[in-house]
């Protein structure tokens, strides 16, 4: 069935039936993957529980959900997962632990995109202030994979990288969305 919805997809493609994703603009891969940081990981203190699936559905396939999912800094003993719903489901006790979690990006956007894959890269840092209050600064790089969907851009594979840093180190950062925003 997956191989006939494959081969779908590439006849609708060819023909010009398949929803096309934006190229440009506030949905294509580089403005979401600003936003993916920004908006998707971000937690204020008073937000409701961060549940992934709730939050992170503008970006993740959840319906289909395969890929390669990396992380250094993934909490608990597991940094590679094959489905974006378990690695998202991963993050939930550490953002339900924090009081804040916030980011800055410290580099532009680049994107690199075709008609129905994209490669996208940003640096960026980050603060966590848990409930106990422990903070947690780090510095990181992050590279997305994506796919067109239905005419929407989703992750399929992802590659972060982050290293601890003195929260002062970073502070000038946090809130930033790069040097071409």
């Amino acid at each position: 069935m997956k191989a006939f919805m494959m081969t779908a997809a590439l006849v609708l493609a060819g023909t010009g039936l398949a929803p096309a994703c934006p190229a440009t603009g506030p949905d294509a891969p580089g403005a979401l993957h600003a936003d993916w940081m920004m908006q998707g990981w971000e937690r204020n203190e008073g937000d409701p529980d961060f549940v992934f699936a709730g939050k992170m559905a503008r970006y993740y396939d959840l319906e289909d959900t395969g890929g390669v999912f990396y992380d250094n800094f993934a909490p608990g003993e597991a940094q590679l997962f094959g489905d974006a719903a378990v690695y998202g489901a991963n993050w939930q006790g550490l953002q339900n632990a924090a009081r804040s979690v916030r980011h800055g990006l410290t580099d532009a956007n680049e994107a690199l995109v075709g008609d129905t894959v994209a490669s996208t890269t940003l640096g960026f840092v980050g603060r966590i202030d848990r409930l106990d209050g422990a903070v947690i600064a780090f510095d990181g790089r992050s590279q997305l994979g994506w796919a067109c969907v239905d005419g929407a851009w989703k992750i399929r594979h992802e590659l972060n990288y982050a290293w601890i840093v003195e929260p002062e180190e970073i502070a000038r950062f946090l809130g930033r969305r790069g040097r071409d925003r």
